[in-house]
């Protein structure tokens, strides 16, 4: 693959990420007409980093950041979107440090003080027209509905992962990977749960456990199914290093052999993207050296058609 490939798929890939970006927003209540409706359960947290990361070239997603900061920092985890953050390039974890600033300047939300680094002449803006709250009337705002209303937390997430997999059955390990909060944590939010008959639970090893969506959804005002939970955290990181990656112009016009072996980190390092959304790609054992470019690109334009599927 030719370095004009490689840049064209990774250009690719960000515009893909940059269209679910607007639709989670749309579903907020952001102005974002052309955008496509969102179908699955919107990640806050993960979805302000996706914008962190992003802004620089969608310029107006900054005043989106603003806007959330003043409406909906409220309905954050502010230890799970630091969590979260670790997994981001530098760059984002300092935007993130703009964006705490500003919850706790223009939101009026204290929790976010420990993380709150003052704007360099004001990064994100503070837009008007947007509206005075988030809107929480779309299915995919489920998350936030339930955070709302039983406040934010651990287990108001465990129930919204949950309810995503549509009565199914899961694991603590998978809630705890999609959560990001600790597998202790996870196993007693599971427990006092399960004790208060909010959900079901095998006795099996390892025990596994649901929720019966049709009830909730009753409860909720929400007609049929409830809509999916896709892992977006691990994919909105995998852009945001690729991001990283492409900003160093320098290492994009290194050998092929370089380039490969640097493809083939990232995708190791963040695999999980791929395994925890069942995305099939091509496995780098089987491309030795820089025949792993010409898969590197069939894997970013796989990941990005998953995007633009589940978003």
């Amino acid at each position: 693959m030719s370095e004009n490939l490689f840049a064209s798929a990774l250009q690719a890939l960000k515009e893909k990420a940059k269209m679910a970006a607007w639709s989670q927003w749309r579903a907020l209540g952001a102005t974002a007409s052309s955008a496509k409706p969102a179908a699955a359960i919107i990640d806050p947290e993960a979805l302000v980093l996706l914008s962190l990361t992003l802004a620089e070239e969608e310029r107006r997603l900054w005043d989106l950041l603003g806007w959330w900061a003043r409406v909906g920092s409220q309905l954050l985890s502010v230890q799970r979107i630091k969590n979260l953050a670790g997994a981001y390039p530098e760059a984002v974890r300092l935007k993130l440090g703009q964006f705490a600033h500003l919850a706790r300047s223009e939101g009026g939300d204290f929790r976010w003080k420990a993380l709150a680094r003052p704007q360099p002449a004001r990064t994100i803006r503070l837009k008007k027209g947007l509206g005075e709250q988030p809107a929480l009337t779309e299915p995919t705002t489920l998350l936030l509905r339930l955070r709302a209303g039983f406040g934010v937390g651990i287990k108001a997430d465990v129930l919204g992962f949950l309810l995503g997999f549509q009565g199914t059955w899961a694991i603590a390990r998978d809630i705890t990977e999609a959560t990001s909060y600790t597998s202790q944590a996870v196993r007693r939010a599971l427990e006092d749960m399960a004790a208060a008959r909010f959900l079901e639970v095998t006795r099996q090893t390892p025990a596994k456990y649901r929720v019966d969506p049709g009830r909730w959804m009753e409860l909720l005002g929400i007609r049929g199914c409830p809509p999916a939970w896709r892992d977006w955290q691990p994919v909105f990181a995998f852009v945001g290093s690729l991001a990283e990656w492409e900003k160093g112009n320098a290492s994009l016009k290194a050998s092929p052999y370089v380039i490969s072996s640097r493809a083939r980190d990232l995708f190791e390092r963040h695999q999980a993207a791929f395994r925890r959304n069942r995305i099939a790609v091509p496995d780098p054992q089987d491309y030795p050296g820089e025949k792993y470019l010409g898969a590197f690109e069939e894997t970013l334009r796989a990941l990005g058609e998953w995007m633009q599927e589940h978003v």
